[in-house]
């Protein structure tokens, strides 16, 4: 179909859409809700094109959407419930401010909520235009243009307000549509009934929301994602008493990840800095794969209000509650639209807010732990943290209350943030408040080195091109290697003045510039190494015969000519998934300390992040070398990575049969190998499982391998 005829079709339907009564008949305008997932940097969150940032769904687990604000990005830790918004306002409106239903005078609130995820009984208050929907799966995002209408609506959809477009195809937030951050979303969302049935009580305000997500890569930039919201008034009327707020959900861990455990959880705010943050309670929780998690592991993550609508711009309103005990009360989830609006976004008649500024204050008193007793923490000394029981605490961030003009908008800017521990979540905090008074103005590490690894039997070497060393203030590379897919970046670690802990690279190389050492400019970075003098690795030129600068393995990101610099590890094992990034680093710049590369969140030739399995070359004439490693196969072996029972058979040809028998002669499990699928063309991976998909018991195995250049057998032993 042509897209621009799609496009017309769709501007057709949604304006049939917004032009039909209350009551009539229309088709849902959900059937356009579209889910992505930003993932750039070290957090990672699945969100939909209707206000929701992430679905840890609770009531239903099959419904959670992981990654759910996972962090850091790879480690299958989600630590997102449900993170939405939420518009509300008092009972009497004029007519042209709201729509549906409200003969019973009951207050307005509509949250981009789902009920699974937010115990929210009336859900999806928020409908997404359809102009912007072409893709059948995938809300649009700046990486892929695939989710892009083709062209872009002249207007933002909703208004007559004209919608800019960059020089990139993408319709940014800077001043001509350029875009801002290295990745970011877009989607425009009206007020509506909610996905709830029924044909009484459906409400709204006449409300529009254009929303986007912002993520940059980069050391200071790595640990959040901002979202961008403009609120408009659709309507005719005024809306009186208007309050926005943030449904802020974090758990440590959710319940999708771990149902059997129900641990609590802490939840803090800082009213200096309009921070909304949280923690596990003790420190323990157990591994979504099994055992107990290294309390290290266990992340600290909030909600920082950079900009709240409103005359003051300020938070106004702070209520931390549960899921869903005392539900319906002053202390508890409202649960309901005038019940939420009254307890929970106004946080009015709340015991936990002592001195009623709507900010609750009192979570604790000496005598009675957990109760409030009309004193504010602070004033006896206590911890001032409310305690989420079974992972369930949640917290809700207001604005003012305003009146809002037909036609007015104003703007709601808020900060994800992250860290492995508290003084972590501050800095990255304080990164998020400068960049935006900034203006999203950056300062970045020099650019990100092409890399291209070749796999070889024993050793892995890594190619990368010249482009980092154009910046002005490069200073050399760090090589850093993870044997756990992008967890942990080495075997030592240390922890600088702040409490970020580094990883120690695998391997330095520093310009000979007589710059060397520890950084001293700036004391806070003082534990910054610039190097020692090594000096760069030598140039390569692809396709050069001069055995200095020759190039000896056959590459395919680089083409005959270009310079590059090289880098071999020996240091391995064959049949292991060895991830390594290179990252270019200056010397600083006065305003912060030296910054360097953060690995790309997907390793891909070509990034800066590669992933490769180092193997014996294929067999091509005989299986005289095959062999079946670890053996004995034991737990505790190095081919455990990532928990994954693994044996591997090696020096395969390209194709094979292998199965597997018991000392009873039967047919334990049969493997095709092939190797353009294979983890590596000379590797196949056996994962102790039978035909039936059950752990095969300790003993002796037996192996025979059938193949197009012969055949051959052995055995092996399996130590549970």
């Amino acid at each position: 179909m042509d897209m621009n005829f799609r496009v017309t079709i769709l501007t057709i339907v949604c304006t049939l859409v917004l032009l039909s009564s209350a009551g009539a008949q229309i088709t849902d305008p959900m059937i356009y809700q579209r889910w992505n997932i930003i993932d750039i940097n070290r957090v990672r969150t699945q969100f939909n094109n209707t206000g929701m940032l992430c679905d840890g769904n609770e009531q239903n687990i099959p419904l959670a959407r992981p990654p759910a604000f996972e962090y850091p990005n790879g480690s299958g830790l989600s630590w997102g419930t449900c993170v939405g918004i939420v518009i509300g306002a008092p009972a009497v409106q004029d007519t042209g401010a709201v729509g549906g239903e409200n003969s019973r005078l009951l207050e307005y609130l509509d949250g981009s909520m789902d009920e699974g995820p937010a115990a929210f009984w009336d859900e999806e208050h928020y409908a997404p235009y359809p102009e912007l929907v072409v893709h059948p799966k995938y809300g649009p995002i700046s990486t892929d243009s695939l989710t892009w209408p083709k062209p872009w609506p002249a207007t933002i959809p909703g208004t007559t307000i004209p919608l800019k477009v960059g020089p990139e195809g993408w319709p940014g937030l800077g001043p001509n549509g350029e875009r801002l951050a290295d990745q970011e979303s877009y989607s425009v969302m009206y007020g509506w009934r909610g996905t709830d049935q029924g044909a009484t009580d459906r409400r709204w305000l006449r409300t529009h929301l254009e929303m986007r997500g912002m993520a940059w890569t980069g050391e200071l930039y790595q640990d959040f994602i901002v979202w961008h919201f403009v609120v408009r008034n659709i309507g005719t009327a005024p809306i009186r008493g208007m309050r926005v707020g943030i449904h802020s959900d974090f758990s440590y861990l959710p319940i999708f990840l771990n149902p059997n455990i129900f641990d609590s959880d802490r939840h803090y705010y800082d009213i200096g800095m309009q921070f909304a943050y949280g923690t596990d309670d003790d420190g323990y929780e157990g591994d979504p794969q099994g055992g107990v998690l290294d309390p290290a592991r266990i992340a600290w993550s909030g909600t920082l209000a950079l900009r709240m609508p409103g005359p003051t711009k300020k938070v106004k309103t702070y209520d931390a509650f549960h899921f869903w005990m005392e539900a319906t009360t002053p202390t508890g989830n409202g649960a309901s639209k005038e019940l939420y609006f009254r307890y929970n976004l106004a946080n009015t008649m709340d015991p936990r807010d002592s001195d009623k500024d709507g900010i609750d204050d009192d979570f604790d008193n000496p005598a009675n732990e957990h109760v409030p007793d009309g004193i504010p923490d602070t004033l006896q000394g206590l911890p001032g943290y409310y305690l989420g029981v079974g992972a369930d605490g949640l917290q809700t961030i207001g604005s003012d209350s305003m009146t809002f003009a037909p036609g007015q908008s104003d703007t709601l800017v808020f900060a994800t943030v992250f860290g492995l521990t508290k003084a972590q979540l501050y800095t990255n905090a304080r990164r998020a408040m400068r960049l935006y008074a900034s203006g999203w103005q950056t300062v970045k590490a020099p650019p990100a080195p092409r890399v291209e690894a070749v796999a070889a039997d024993g050793k892995i070497t890594l190619y990368w091109g010249l482009g980092s060393e154009g910046e002005k203030k490069f200073e050399g590379y760090k090589i850093y290697r993870s044997e756990d897919k992008g967890v942990t970046w080495g075997t030592e670690k240390f922890t600088d003045f702040s409490g970020t802990g580094h990883f120690v690279p695998l391997e330095q190389y520093d310009r000979v510039d007589s710059i060397s050492g520890h950084y001293a400019t700036l004391p806070e970075y003082a534990w910054y190494n610039l190097g020692a003098e090594t000096g760069l690795p030598r140039i390569k030129i692809v396709g050069s015969t001069d055995p200095l600068t020759s190039v000896k393995d056959v590459l395919t990101l680089f083409n005959s000519g270009d310079t590059v610099r090289a880098f071999t590890d020996e240091s391995i094992t064959n049949g292991l998934r060895y991830r390594y990034y290179v990252a270019a680093y200056d010397t600083g710049n006065g305003i912060t300390g030296p910054l360097e590369n953060t690995p790309a969140s997907v390793p891909k030739q070509g990034t800066n992040t590669v992933e490769v399995v180092p193997h014996a070359p294929t067999a091509t004439s005989t299986l005289s070398e095959v062999r079946v490693v670890p053996n004995p196969y034991v737990v505790a072996n190095g081919w455990e990575q990532g928990k994954d029972r693994q044996i591997q058979f090696t020096h395969l040809p390209a194709r094979a049969t292998i199965r597997v028998f018991n000392v009873a002669g039967e047919l334990v499990r049969t493997i095709e190998h092939d190797a353009g699928s294979a983890i590596a063309p000379s590797i196949a991976i056996w994962d102790l499982m039978n035909e039936n998909q059950q752990l095969v018991a300790a003993g002796l195995y037996f192996f025979h391998v059938d193949s197009p250049i012969g055949s051959t057998q052995g055995k092996f032993i399996v130590i549970q």
